[in-house]
């Protein structure tokens, strides 16, 4: 075979070697595999939410007022992030509230806590009323204050987010609104080992809600925890939509819709 027809052969088996390594290790194969976050997946193992054994319903419904947020054309209502069929523990007596406002319009936000005067029974005693200034869309959470007195282990406490939709009209506004126990602190804080998610995690198997919902909403939000967020909430919407309550069938589907946001 003559020199120049080796060459032109040579130069054709070398195009054809690139063109299946291309096909085997296409451009975007490796993009996909970086893309794809194991965090994700990872939460999806995580431990999920079961009411403590010793919970017992709320004494009251699910918060009412305006619909869909103030001017009615939000996707879902005000929400707070806190079981409606069953009351939700917390081990902090002071303990961080989340919830998660649907309207873009910023409205003055206020935030009333209520103690249960008696172990059994609606009567309802004022704690405090915490005025939060404007709103913003997206979830917003409070920590009791240091300089307030703290809450008393082994209490029930109803709190009250509301927007005021109307300042001329005290009774145009969006809230929801929950329970909340007070349960006594142990020696190993179930909270206080790792990072935010294991300690969320952590809270989560020892039963307190409002304590793991609180860690992973604390900012900057990580995937990982935004993640696990959803999945937790995905799951007490299924635990919700098992109460013949409408409202709380109502709590589920804003749930749901909280799990499925990105």
């Amino acid at each position: 075979m003559h020199k120049p027809a080796i060459a032109a052969a040579l130069s054709a088996l070398s195009s054809l070697t690139c063109i299946f390594l291309s096909v085997g290790n296409p451009s975007w194969g490796n993009e996909v595999t970086l893309n794809s976050s194991p965090l994700i997946a990872q939460s999806s193992n995580r431990r999920g939410y079961e009411p403590p054994p010793t919970s017992r319903a709320p004494r009251r419904t699910v918060g009412g007022g305006t619909r869909g947020g103030c001017d009615g054309s939000a996707p879902i209502n005000l929400t707070a992030l806190a079981p409606q069929s069953h009351i939700g523990a917390t081990a902090a007596t002071r303990p961080t509230l989340v919830w998660y406002v649907p309207d873009e319009t910023p409205y003055q936000m206020q935030l009333q806590l209520y103690r249960y005067a008696a172990a059994e029974g609606d009567e309802l005693t004022p704690v405090n009323t915490f005025n939060l200034g404007e709103s913003q869309l997206g979830y917003r959470s409070f920590t009791l204050p240091e300089d307030e007195p703290a809450l008393a282990a082994g209490s029930t406490y109803r709190w009250k987010i509301i927007l005021q939709c109307n300042p001329g009209r005290p009774s145009q506004v969006a809230l929801d609104e929950a329970d909340l126990q007070v349960v006594a602190a142990t020696n190993q804080d179930p909270t206080g080992q790792g990072n935010l998610v294991d300690r969320a995690e952590q809270a989560i198997a020892a039963g307190l809600w409002y304590d793991a919902i609180a860690l992973l909403s604390e900012a900057p939000v990580s995937p990982e925890a935004a993640a696990y967020r959803r999945d937790l909430l995905a799951g007490l919407a299924e635990q919700e939509a098992l109460n013949p309550n409408d409202d709380i069938s109502l709590f589920s589907d804003r749930l749901n819709y909280l799990a499925e946001q990105e």
